[in-house]
Order: structure tokens, then C-alpha cells, then sequence
């Protein structure tokens, strides 16, 4: 059970660090952080999420000749809530939450991923906690691993207590292959979730 423990907060900080890694003292390169990705601007303030923002995320990726098949979008449970209830001009949804393999949704024939480490704390002129968008060739995000998960026990510390502690550690190094194989809306550029025409939330 520690072990799983273990294993589930670990996984967590590795996508945390893969997505928005700070690249400050020994932290990883995460994609948002990485230099050259491209970029779409919505909104003073950011603005509700909507299918052509999508597209013009794609269109940043396919310009420079990265995007593949296997490319889809990767955002918050925010914005996927909204993204949900898009239709087009037939009233059909735009959204599957199946896709075409199981648990794998799509939008609009493109995989659709969900993370809740997407960054969603994002601010742009009055508009604040906005989440971003990210749509890109995820192959293309190179995650090392070095050596094995390394679970140590220490009995010593605490002898007297009759504690031990218990610790994890698994080393790793993130690198985007290629810059132009991502294409972000983030900070300033982000996406507000909006409830209402008069009062919005994020």
C-alpha cells in the first residue's frame, strides 16, 4: 500500500514537472516552459474556450510541418466541461467521450486529453485562474528515467521514537524534442471558463 502510495505522488509530480516544469534549480523543462513552442492569443481577458481557438492551436503546429496523426489536445476538466456542450450547425456534440478506442475521448475527430496539472492559475489583463490549451505531437516529449523507483527505509533516526521513516525517490530529466511540435494558449494567453453572460468563473 506505501509502495502504490508512493508510486501515485510520484507520477503526479512527473506530469506536474512534463507539463510546466519550472526549470529553476533542479527542476525539469516542462513543455509550457520550453522556448520556441508556438502560441494563440484569445481575448483581452481571456474567453470562453471554443472549437476555432482549437483550430488555430492545430493550424500553429501543421504551419511548421509537425502536426502528425497521432497530435490531439491536452487541457483542464474547466475547459473540457465546456468544450463538452459544443455543437455544431446539425446540433450534434462536438465532443466524444469515447473516441475511438475506449477511455480515449476525441473532439471534433482529434484526441482530447485531460490533466488537472495543465496549468489553471493563469492570468490576463482582468481575467484570473484561467487554464491553458495545449495541442501538440506528445511523442515528441521525451521523459528519461534514471535507474528504478528507489524506496529506502530508515530505522536509525527515530530508533528511540520507534518510528521509521520511509522514502522515494525516482530521478528523471524532461526534454521537448521539438519546440514546433507544441502550440499553446497560456499566460498571458488563456481561456476563460464563463457561467453566465453577466458573471464568469474559472
Amino acid at each position: 500500500m506505501i509502495r502504490v502510495d508512493f508510486v501515485a505522488l510520484l507520477t503526479d509530480a512527473i506530469d506536474t514537472a512534463a507539463i510546466n516544469g519550472s526549470r529553476s534549480s533542479i527542476h525539469p523543462t516542462g513543455m509550457l516552459q520550453t522556448s520556441g513552442i508556438g502560441s494563440v492569443s484569445v481575448g483581452t481577458n481571456g474567453l470562453a474556450p471554443a472549437l476555432d481557438h482549437l483550430l488555430d492551436l492545430k493550424k500553429v503546429v501543421s504551419v511548421d510541418n509537425a502536426d502528425v496523426a497521432s497530435c490531439g489536445f491536452l487541457t483542464t476538466t474547466k475547459v473540457e466541461a465546456v468544450l463538452a456542450k459544443a455543437k455544431d450547425l446539425q446540433s450534434q456534440y462536438l465532443f466524444s467521450p469515447y473516441g475511438t478506442e475506449l477511455g480515449r475521448s476525441q473532439i471534433a475527430g482529434w484526441r482530447f486529453e485531460v490533466s488537472n496539472n495543465v496549468t489553471s492559475n493563469l492570468t490576463k489583463g482582468s481575467g484570473t485562474d484561467l487554464s491553458a490549451v495545449i495541442y501538440g505531437n506528445f511523442a515528441d516529449l521525451l521523459i528519461g528515467f534514471f535507474g528504478t523507483l528507489e524506496i529506502l527505509v530508515d530505522c536509525y533516526t527515530d530508533f528511540a521514537k520507534g518510528m521509521k521513516g520511509i522514502r522515494a525517490r525516482q530521478s528523471i530529466d524532461i526534454a521537448v524534442r521539438h519546440a514546433e511540435s507544441f502550440a499553446a494558449m497560456q499566460s498571458p494567453i488563456a481561456t476563460r471558463l464563463t457561467r453566465s453572460p453577466l458573471r464568469s468563473w474559472s
